[in-house]
């Protein structure tokens, strides 16, 4: 049996709580809960009757009654890599809420500290790799059938936000508090999963609008145009403030073309043959490659099946029955994007990924400064 703490006790991690009363995780218990917040604790202890949840004040408190194995990290995100790397340097295994945090030269010092602990485990709660629909799709993909990438394409604008919302907390909405907008908060989903499907681009050209048609002073508006090191080109765009919005996902290759809609529908064309092949064999101007197309339906599944999935494949993996499907050195890789993403935007440059990330310290606390100043 895998004890389990959770710190942070907000509205996720009670619904990860949740999963644990009602029995939704398998071979753990829900052994600490750990907050500032002793009033909101109290409540959630009588709320889901966890009598043998212990409350701690802080993560030292927790650390030192050293009565749990493994920490699911749901604080604010400029506090995870050090809880993360506190943790393991206290010999717990860590899953940490998206995103690992805000800034890349933290998240690569926390990945490269935890290569010190290879027999702890260390994930991220990155939804989507869980769902059977994207898992049948990056097998597709990673099976060569559909050839070389050409060009990829995800409009996610269904991520309608109101201003109640980011009136709630004062930390939605700000690159100080936040790290940013609907990129390093809502959208982090598709982006990961879009990195995980085509691998990390060379370059990314960005524009972002902020604060558009809503309270904030970080982006909720954002067009990303990605160049790959073999010469296909992506592109993401997101938003929170239209309504209904799109969600719709092409990967095209030379062999054929996925197209996933609103997280449930597949569509695949394959091709007779790789297009390039038949552009130089053909002796048409204008004819369309020879194709046929298959059609999946996937049940639309809520994120709390994805979460229990992933909180599940966590504590079999510190169990050693499963490899965990979305390691910290995959979580972090979506962080390096963003950060490149805001660099563009406020520089109005192209910006390589493989950026120094001094000169992203340097670009958000000027930022954070501008923020503070409004």
């Amino acid at each position: 049996m895998v004890k389990v703490g959770i710190i942070g006790i907000g509205h996720i991690a009670e619904d990860y709580i949740s999963m644990f009363s009602k029995g939704l995780i398998k071979d753990a218990e829900l052994s600490a809960l750990t907050s500032r917040n002793r009033e909101n604790l109290e409540r959630i202890l009588l709320q889901y009757d966890l009598k043998e949840t212990k409350l701690y004040s802080s993560l030292e408190e927790m650390l030192e009654a050293d009565e749990i194995d493994a920490v699911i990290i749901t604080a604010p995100h400029v506090y995870h890599p050090e809880m993360a790397q506190k943790l393991l340097e206290s010999g717990k295994h860590v899953m940490i809420e998206k995103p690992v945090g805000i800034r890349i030269k933290e998240v690569e010092a926390l990945n490269k500290a935890a290569d010190a602990y290879p027999h702890l485990k260390a994930g991220v709660m990155f939804n989507y790799r869980s769902s059977e629909l994207y898992g049948f799709v990056k097998d597709l993909v990673d099976s060569g059938d559909m050839g070389e990438l050409r060009r990829a394409i995800w409009q996610v604008t269904n991520l309608y936000r109101t201003y109640d919302y980011y009136n709630q907390t004062i930390w939605r909405g700000s690159y100080k508090a936040e790290g940013g907008g609907v990129l390093i908060n809502q959208a982090i989903h598709q982006l990961d999963t879009l990195l995980w499907m085509t691998g990390m681009p060379e370059k990314v050209v960005a524009f972002t609008k902020e604060g558009f048609h809503r309270p904030i002073t970080a982006e909720n508006d954002v067009m990303i145009h990605m160049f790959f090191s073999n010469g296909a080109s992506g592109q993401f765009l997101t938003g929170t403030h239209e309504s209904p919005g799109t969600n719709r996902f092409e990967l095209s290759f030379s062999k054929g073309q996925i197209v996933i809609e609103n997280d449930s529908k597949v569509k695949i064309t394959k091709l007779a043959e790789d297009e390039e092949d038949f552009a130089k064999e053909t002796k048409e101007n204008f004819p369309e490659v020879p194709y046929r197309v298959e059609e999946k339906t996937f049940e639309k599944q809520p994120n709390r099946i994805l979460q229990a999935r992933l909180i599940n494949n966590f504590v079999q993996s510190v169990l050693g029955k499963e490899e965990i499907i979305c390691p910290l050195s995959e979580g972090i890789k979506s962080v390096r994007m963003i950060n490149g993403t805001y660099m563009s935007a406020w520089t109005e440059k192209t910006v390589s990924l493989d950026f120094d990330p001094e000169d992203y310290e340097l670009a958000l606390n000027e930022k954070i400064r501008q923020e503070e100043d409004v």
